[in-house]
């Protein structure tokens, strides 16, 4: 399916950004949802990491462009990336295109490295708290899963025990501002399903996600410092949205995409020196 020719393992390593974009961009839209400004983002926060020889531990919810980047960090430094996600066929479909192409230019399976539960990321049984079970320690999440603070806070709880000192968190959507029902998504379904709009929701409003996690993060950490990522240098000449104008313009009609802040789309931070 995504069996092309990239180049030689020495020339793709040359230019890795190039390569895991070339991925990106031949993906269908269902599981392409995030702009390629944010997918490098988050190779570049990956970069940044300390590791020091450790096998790093990802962790991921919601499926889709960005465990393509994720899963080729984990295996270019033999680590593990565990993804959380309902939809069991955006995984078979992403691990399809991450043996088609990582794995055959790294040599590692897949299945090796790749960990995908299709299942609620906040179940105490199945869900992030697992990773207690599983891993010592997490060196890098990244969050987009149902974009309401309430989940969002309970997937920050879950992960957090584990958050090694200089760990990254990162987020998508992060300019959203749903306390506890997405009524955007909502209406979008409901206008396909020929129904009238619902109001918004009493009590619907939390402080934008980049916000509240800011406040969740130096809460619980001495150091919570916002990363200066480089989606936000490069976000506004992302051909992502001129490439995908239709259905963006539909979204932002139906307050989905917040056009009027996307450089809060992405934010990621560096924790350190948790608080006792």
């Amino acid at each position: 399916m995504f069996d092309f020719y990239f180049g030689t393992r020495a020339e793709i390593e040359k230019d890795e950004k190039k390569f895991l974009l070339s991925v990106k961009r031949m993906l269908p839209r269902w599981v392409n949802s995030i702009p390629d400004s944010e997918y490098l983002a988050i190779y570049d926060d990956l970069e940044s990491l300390g590791i020091k020889g450790r096998k790093p531990t990802l962790v991921e919810t919601g499926v889709g462009a960005s465990s393509i980047v994720m899963v080729y960090y984990a295996m270019k430094h033999d680590g593990t990336l565990y993804s959380w996600d309902f939809q069991s066929e955006k995984g078979a479909y992403i691990r399809a295109v991450c043996t088609d192409t990582l794995s055959a230019v790294l040599g590692k399976n897949i299945s090796d490295t790749w960990k995908f539960i299709a299942y609620d990321s906040k179940s105490p049984y199945l869900g992030v708290p697992i990773l207690k079970e599983l891993v010592d320690g997490v060196d890098f999440c990244f969050f987009d899963s149902e974009h309401t603070w309430d989940n969002l806070r309970g997937e920050l709880e879950a992960v957090n025990p584990l958050l090694r000192d200089d760990a990254i968190v990162a987020i998508d959507d992060a300019n959203y501002d749903f306390l506890h029902t997405n009524t955007a998504y909502i209406n979008m379904l409901r206008k396909k399903l020929g129904l009238k709009a619902i109001a918004e929701l009493a009590n619907n409003k939390s402080r934008a996600f980049y916000e509240e996690t800011d406040q969740f993060l130096k809460k619980n950490w001495q150091k919570a410092e916002r990363i200066n990522d480089s989606y936000k240098k490069n976000y506004k000449n992302d051909l992502f949205w001129s490439y995908y104008k239709a259905d963006r313009d539909v979204m932002a009609k139906e307050n989905m995409e917040k056009m009027g802040d996307l450089e809060h789309r992405y934010d990621s931070w560096r924790v350190a020196k948790r608080k006792k």
